[in-house]
């Protein structure tokens, strides 16, 4: 796999974004069942300054953001994908707003520094996410932190699908071949290369990135085969089992 290859995946998949309509509303809630919510929950009122979100989506998670963070002075978008930054740009028109077109794992560790680093749905499509958090921690300045989110390979529906002798895959079906829609993969489970637990990537944060501390983020999401109800509670008691993986790592 190389980084050529992930960008034209990415622009043919992401191609209809550039005449996609309004940015979409993301509710506001203190049980989120989605990794969006999650993302509003958790940063709602705590960013400041300067932001990069790296993996910008469709732009939803930052203009609730910079709607509910008033002490927001600049945020930039960035993705690998054309067509989402230009979708993006055309969308949010917000004056503390400016798009990046850039690789994630090219993101100069000398160039410009920000209070706070966004990446939700990213981390497990880059080919070394290792140096790359090392890059980005660079770029954090002092008191600042990143917010990631990722799939939580080790949350038990994943396991349930271990004892079956199944392949948890996190993002596609029929054991990573097929798209949710039902359709072939382009890339095998939609690209996903890594999968972490909240272990393995508070270790990889902290002794190998030079982050000083890791928090978990805690909140239930997908298949809600025990109820929203009491997933929401066993997501916030054992987060390693019942929830997605979410977590602010401080610089």
């Amino acid at each position: 796999m190389t980084d050529s290859q992930l960008r034209d995946h990415y622009e043919r998949k992401y191609a209809g974004e550039r005449a996609a309509a309004a940015i979409r509303g993301i509710e506001r809630t203190d049980s989120p069942v989605n990794r969006e919510q999650a993302a509003l929950k958790y940063l709602a009122g705590r960013l400041h300054g300067s932001v990069l979100e790296l993996g910008a989506g469709d732009g939803a998670v930052a203009a609730a953001l910079l709607a509910a963070c008033p002490a927001i002075t600049g945020y930039t978008l960035g993705d690998i994908s054309a067509p989402r930054i230009e979708g993006v740009a055309r969308r949010l028109r917000d004056p503390r707003v400016r798009t990046l077109l850039v690789d994630a794992e090219a993101v100069d560790p000398e160039g410009e520094s920000y209070d706070a680093l966004v990446m939700i749905a990213l981390v497990e499509h880059l080919i070394d996410p290792l140096r790359a958090l090392q890059r980005l921690r660079a770029v954090l300045r002092p008191g600042g932190f990143l917010y990631l989110d990722t799939p939580n390979i080790a949350k038990y529906t994943r396991r349930l699908q271990l004892l079956r002798g199944r392949f948890p895959s996190t993002a596609s079906g029929n054991e990573g071949l097929t798209t949710y829609e039902g359709q072939p993969v382009d890339l095998h489970d939609e690209g996903h290369l890594h999968y972490f637990s909240f272990r393995s990537l508070s270790l990889l944060l902290t002794q190998r990135c030079g982050f000083s501390r890791v928090e978990v983020c805690p909140y239930a999401c997908g298949r809600l085969l025990l109820g929203r109800t009491l997933e929401t509670r066993l997501a916030r008691q054992w987060p390693g089992a019942f929830s997605e993986l979410a977590v602010m790592a401080y610089a």
